[in-house]
């Protein structure tokens, strides 16, 4: 009998394991005189038009990242941009704060480019691309994100402290890009 209820075990183990999940192939994150750039390549484990939805669904990003305590679009450019508003907590070590971003963002075909609006953000400047294209019934996704923060951060916690903190949320952002797409 132990023996049987062990094959069932191993039998329904076998039946419910899922794909693979997010395969990271390249991360790079580093603060260089208080800027800070990430450069991120992975191949999500999820069609192309799901992902899609996912990356555009704007003001569903507060879903993505338990970081962004808030994201909504707040209008448009004259050119047809959103402008996209979040709020996200950040923390590097026990350095936190509640940072405002408000970027516009340009979308084409499996592109999307977010500009900060330095005016209304916390943000001095900055500019975030990913790109994504499908692969079978996986989609690779490239992010790079460069920008600088208009309020100061202790020398000790952007040296030794934010780029693991950039590197990790960029992963959980992906991470958690894949799972949507995947409930689609």
């Amino acid at each position: 009998m132990r023996y049987l209820r062990a094959a069932v075990l191993t039998a329904l183990a076998a039946c419910s394991t899922p794909a693979p999940a997010l395969e990271v192939k390249a991360i790079d994150a580093r603060v260089t005189d208080h800027r800070y750039h990430v450069q991120f390549e992975a191949v999500l484990a999820a069609p192309v038009e799901h992902v899609t939805r996912v990356l555009t669904d704007y003001a569903g990003y507060a879903s993505l990242d338990p970081r962004i305590r808030e994201s909504r679009v707040i209008g448009t450019t004259d050119t047809g941009q959103a402008v996209l508003r979040t709020r996200i907590r950040a923390c590097a070590g026990l350095f936190c704060r509640t940072v405002l971003r408000t970027e516009q963002v340009a979308h084409a075909d499996g592109r999307l480019v977010a500009e900060i609006m330095p005016g209304s953000s916390d943000v001095r400047q900055g500019i975030a691309r990913t790109q994504w294209r499908g692969e079978g019934q996986q989609t690779r996704v490239w992010y790079q994100a460069d920008f600088e923060l208009g309020f100061w951060v202790p020398d000790i916690v952007a040296r030794h402290y934010a780029a693991t903190s950039l590197r990790e949320s960029v992963v959980q952002l992906f991470e958690n890009v894949e799972a949507g797409a995947r409930e689609q």
